[in-house]
């Protein structure tokens, strides 16, 4: 998939974007890679249930409900966030790093890692 929101200059290189500001609840985020790690220091390798952690990074500021009042966001960015890793996320290329932008509705939870 292409990232959104991706130029291209004259010699037809991707360059990506500065800054993004999520609008309406949408949000953008950064998935986290966790290790998982042996009681002997021994890395394991990344499995499923770990592709469903993500970190906030940016938040819009909410939908205008049907009955005319304002519902702002719930999560707020540096959440670490459990999303449904089956759910098709928009890539978005900023500071030659990959981003993914999601509907707020589509997050599971907020998580606090075990430190």
């Amino acid at each position: 998939m292409i990232p959104l929101y991706t130029n291209y200059n004259a010699n037809n290189k991707q360059q990506g974007i500065k800054k993004f500001i999520p609008l309406l609840d949408r949000i953008l985020i950064e998935k986290l890679s966790v290790q998982s790690q042996t009681a002997g220091g021994i890395y394991l390798p990344q499995n499923k249930s770990n592709e469903n952690q993500a970190r906030v990074v940016s938040v819009g500021t909410g939908i205008l409900k049907s009955d005319g009042s304002f519902a702002g966001t719930i999560v707020k960015e540096g959440d670490t966030i459990i999303i449904n890793a089956n759910k098709p996320l928009q890539p978005i290329l900023m500071n030659d790093k990959t981003y993914y932008l999601m509907s707020e509705s589509d997050v599971l939870g907020i998580a606090e890692l075990k430190q």
